[in-house]
């Protein structure tokens, strides 16, 4: 079963990794904030209303944040990234298959 508590706890490395990213429990479920460096604003705020949305945008930031890191934003993502990436990302992806059985 997918909880709030449970994708958090999956994510939690990712999170503590990537200094831009926060997620934050309010009254209609979780935001997740973007900042940008030591700016005062936040980039943007996306309310997860369900552990589903929450974990489909995780993984979609976890993607965008190990294609960064590998390109060092120098340089166009290739094919090989994205390969890496994707064997990165298998394990979140077998991890919710194995909570929704």
């Amino acid at each position: 079963m997918l909880t709030f508590e449970n994708i958090l706890e999956l994510f939690q490395e990712y999170l503590l990794r990537d200094p831009e990213e926060e997620v934050l429990p309010c009254k209609r479920g979780y935001v997740r904030l973007t900042w940008n460096k030591d700016s005062r604003y936040c980039v943007d705020g996306i309310l997860c209303q369900t552990p589903e949305e929450l974990f489909d945008l995780l993984l979609t930031d976890y993607q965008d944040f190990e294609l960064l890191r590998r390109t060092k934003g120098r340089r166009e993502v290739t094919e090989a990234d994205e390969k890496a990436v994707e064997k990165l990302c298998q394990p979140y992806l077998d991890w919710r298959k194995g909570a929704l059985k």
